[in-house]
């Protein structure tokens, strides 16, 4: 996966690229419907798939975060962010680009970036092989020491 950052005044970006052995449409499905992102972010759901519609967050023992969508693209807002997914055809295989905008005042900066590197992870290994990644599994505690070290930032828990 390619990953890119930047960061200034008024936020920080996270770009992340990734190939996935699939066409577009089926990834759409993955990216845009409550049955399709549930098999990888177990924790969304889309309410009125359209411009305004809403996304929830779903947590545990908390009121669930509603989001507005964006676009006509898979975009919506994240908390006080943003993210936003694209999809380009290539020979055999779709490009899925992924592209967040969180404001400095976000406090999770790093833990948030290293999920959605999870998780577009865990959508490449649902779309080939019908499998969502473990987060069990997963090593986010490298992860955010890494991005901390690129970005800079207090990882804040």
């Amino acid at each position: 996966m390619e990953t890119q950052y930047s960061k200034g005044d008024q936020g920080v970006y996270q770009t992340l690229k990734i190939n996935i052995d699939a066409d577009k449409e089926t990834i759409f499905n993955y990216l845009s419907t409550t049955k399709g992102i549930k098999q990888w972010f177990p924790q969304l759901s889309f309410e009125m798939r359209e411009v305004n519609g809403k996304v929830y967050f779903h947590l545990e023992e908390q009121d669930d975060l509603e989001m507005k969508i964006k676009n006509k693209m898979i975009g919506f807002t994240w908390d006080i962010g943003t993210v936003k997914f694209e999809l380009n055809s290539k020979v055999q295989q779709t490009e899925l680009t992924f592209v967040e905008y969180l404001p400095p005042e976000f406090p999770h900066i790093v833990l948030d970036f290293a999920g959605w590197q999870f998780h577009m992870e865990s959508i490449k290994s649902i779309v080939e092989t019908g499998e969502p990644l473990d987060s069990k599994k997963y090593d986010f505690d490298s992860k955010n020491e890494d991005l901390e070290a690129q970005l800079k930032l207090e990882n804040k828990k």
